[in-house]
């Protein structure tokens, strides 16, 4: 549900008249920040001084905020049902909206915002933007600064925006100096070993999208190389995410580890397993994201992956970190998380685009090197609009 704030634009721009929808970790000046949790926070993120830089920037551009919105706890999870004031999914009555910026895209698909700002840790703008029939676009790295955003994990939060048409992505990516679209990019998709952990539906459409993009619109198409494995990406992930968040909430927010009675039994234990881990075990998760990274590097060099944005449905709110994959009962964060960590473990810019089959909301995700945020909003505007001319 949005929370009305009202904060006007501070110079007319190409964003006139869009309505802006800010996720609950997102400072807005003289508003109070709450991050869904009964953590109490340090004043300075509690009563921010300034709007994040987000913020700062669509406003200068002529957006308007209408409110704030519902953030999974600390942004910590990919359902936004846990505890605290929970979202389901305004597309799919009896599911989860998904995470963690799940009020964002609950906002914008009741039509109450244009755009909803999100944040991106492993695929919190990209995943409810699937489950709610929207576009969801996680920003290159360095885009946009982190600046007045509430840290999860460093190097691995991005800011991001949610939207239904692409014409407002694009508006907002000209705002905010995303460049120009590049010379059409060469088509890649996954090998199928890589996707055995995906409902077919989700692989149906990356083989429909890439067969649109080659058949309609002259695309040429191969098979990734050396793609980044399920059980490498997970490995890399959890410890890497769990030392920056941990240093998040011990030293940059500084509430952990005095307030642990107040944390979420779930945030306690990966807290506790990351303290548990050894210098040495997190110096080997730096070096395989170093290696990962130049091989996402390399791929994405001239060319654009068409992969699965999520990999399965939004689960149901009586099971939320449960998918069916083919009708199996399969544990979430194993189906989504491989799909959606290579653009924050490597920096990369990433848009889903809407993607339904039998009823059922999945998405697809198209990723690109760096600096090609405009290239893939100019591809998901093509895939949405066929008629549309525009050129790479």
């Amino acid at each position: 549900m949005l929370m009305w704030v009202a904060r006007q634009p501070t110079a007319p721009g190409p964003l006139d008249g869009l309505r802006v929808a800010v996720k609950e970790l997102v400072a807005i000046e003289g508003h109070e920040l709450s991050a869904n949790t009964p953590v109490p926070l340090p004043d300075r993120w509690k009563h921010p001084a300034a709007d994040a830089a987000i913020v700062t920037r669509l406003r200068e551009n002529g957006a308007a905020i209408v409110g704030t919105t519902t953030t999974h706890e600390f942004a910590w999870g990919i359902t936004t049902y846990d505890r605290g004031r929970t979202v389901e999914n305004p597309v799919q009555l009896g599911r989860i909206a998904g995470g963690s910026s799940g009020g964002s895209a609950e906002a914008v698909a009741l039509g109450e915002a244009d755009l909803g700002i999100g944040t991106d840790t492993a695929g919190s703008v990209r995943i409810p933007a699937a489950w709610c029939h929207l576009l969801g676009w996680k920003f290159t790295d360095g885009l946009v600064p982190m600046d007045g955003i509430l840290p999860l994990a460093p190097g691995l939060d991005h800011p991001g925006l949610l939207a239904s048409d692409p014409e407002v992505l694009m508006r907002a990516g000209a705002a905010l100096g995303a460049g120009s679209a590049r010379e059409q990019p060469q088509v890649l998709t996954l090998p199928s070993e890589r996707l055995v952990n995906c409902d077919s539906r989700a692989v149906a459409g990356v083989e429909q999208t890439a067969e649109v993009l080659v058949r309609d619109h002259g695309f040429e198409r191969q098979e990734a190389p050396n793609f980044p494995g399920i059980d490498e990406l997970l490995s890399c992930f959890t410890v890497v995410q769990g030392a920056a968040t941990l240093r998040s909430h011990s030293e940059l927010i500084g509430t952990w580890p005095e307030r642990r009675a107040l944390y979420p039994d779930y945030i306690v234990n990966r807290l506790d397993e990351a303290e548990a881990r050894s210098e040495a075990e997190v110096a080997e998760g730096q070096r395989l994201r170093a290696t990962l990274r130049m091989r996402l590097l390399d791929i994405t060099t001239d060319a654009v992956v068409v992969m699965p944005a999520t990999g399965c449905g939004p689960p149901s709110t009586l099971l939320p970190n449960q998918c069916e994959v083919d009708g199996v009962a399969t544990d979430l964060r194993s189906v989504v998380i491989p799909n959606t960590v290579p653009a924050n473990i490597a920096g990369l810019p990433a848009v889903t685009v809407p993607f339904s089959s039998d009823g059922e909301e999945i998405g697809v995700q198209l990723l690109g090197g760096p600096g090609s945020d405009m290239t893939l909003l100019s591809m998901a505007r093509l895939l949405m609009d066929p008629g549309w001319t525009g050129s790479f």
